[in-house]
């Protein structure tokens, strides 16, 4: 493998946590934390970084394996009962991802499709993604993530014209108990950016590119929450579903094209395909890792179609997916900080004996 840079590592990090995070979290935070709902993402940007920060602890110990290996090599017996459990919490989110992008081309683009299909082609399309491992998804997020920055500061722009500051009154009375909850929402979305140093081993590993690609995206949906809510108000922003891609329905550049905002999904839409074909990714690797005889390559096919079948299996409705986002910090914060920090403690230095004599 060629030497992956830090720029590198960075748009993969912005490519992964934020194609979907402002589908899901923009509503529920405004909900709780109001006019300051934005503060919310810098408290969980703050405990993503501490859990980052044990991480690369941990492989700094390790230079030639990545993170679930070090694990392996250390605890045989409880390294792969825990290679499992990380096994089904990405098995989780693989599926939750598919749903969201599923239920989203259903309600904006594709109303007339029934969501098995719109599950299975996508599904097909990041599984094609998939197989051509890490590489591809560094090609891929070197081209589409500055593409939605870029799209995303234009919007911003754009959207100057329409906000208005007064929603955002009391400016001063800071809610901390909301904005703690709204951080409560935040803190699982961009904690799965732990995903890079379970699968990068430490040789090619560049902590400062993770971390500049979570502090990145915390920034770039900041930015993004606090322009929705000062161009369509506190209450409806906390109201509607997929409140972020309502601001970009706002968008109107002339009379003519009163359907802007596809153009702007168009170019956002491959970034959540290769958010859905890392997951795939990083689901093959760990069985190969269970398995070892098993060929990451040849297990996306099967690996996606588990994830599809789970993704009609565990949510009945999209409003069903979009609740449990009030439950799902709970589950997240085990596998994003708590089994983090058991495992800077348990794959602490070992002592060497000093040679008698």
């Amino acid at each position: 493998m060629r030497k992956i840079t830090e720029r590198q590592i960075a748009l993969l990090g912005l490519l992964y946590i934020n194609s979907l995070t402002f589908l899901q979290t923009f509503s529920p935070m405004a909900d709780v934390a109001r006019q300051h709902a934005a503060i919310s993402f810098v408290f969980g940007c703050g405990v993503c970084v501490l859990s980052l920060w044990l991480l690369s602890a941990v492989l700094k110990r390790f230079p030639d394996k990545n993170l679930m290996q070090a694990v392996v090599e250390r605890f045989p017996g409880s390294g792969r009962v825990l290679l499992g459990m990380y096994l089904l919490f990405f098995l989780f989110i693989a599926a939750r991802d598919i749903r969201i992008l599923a239920d989203f081309t259903n309600s904006v683009l594709l109303n007339r499709t029934p969501i098995l299909i719109l599950g299975i082609m996508i599904t097909a399309t990041a599984v094609y993604i998939s197989q051509g491992g890490i590489r591809a998804f560094l090609g891929l997020s070197e081209i589409y993530v500055p593409i939605m920055i870029s799209v995303l500061t234009a919007v911003s722009v754009i959207m100057l014209r329409n906000i208005h500051i007064k929603y955002m009154v009391p400016y001063f009375s800071f809610d901390w108990i909301g904005i703690a909850k709204g951080a409560w929402y935040a803190v699982p979305y961009l904690g799965e950016i732990i995903a890079l140093p379970l699968v990068i081993s430490g040789k090619y590993y560049r902590p400062a590119g993770v971390l500049a690609g979570l502090i990145a995206t915390s920034a770039l949906l900041l930015g993004t929450l606090l322009m929705t809510e000062l161009v369509m108000g506190v209450p409806l922003t906390g109201k509607l579903t997929h409140s972020g891609y309502e601001l970009i329905r706002q968008l109107q550049i002339t009379d003519f094209m009163d359907r802007f905002d596809l153009l702007v999904v168009g170019l956002w839409y491959p970034t959540a395909l290769g958010k859905i074909g890392f997951d795939i990714y990083v689901l093959c690797y760990l069985m190969q890792m269970v398995v070892p005889k098993l060929s990451g390559r040849l297990m996306t096919a099967p690996a996606g179609a588990l994830a599809f079948v789970c993704s009609i299996w565990f949510f009945k409705n999209a409003l069903q997916q979009f609740n449990f986002n009030y439950v799902w910090p709970l589950v997240a914060l085990i596998f994003e900080l708590v089994l983090p920090i058991v495992l800077f403690a348990a794959l602490w230095p070992r002592k060497v004996k000093p040679k008698s004599g």
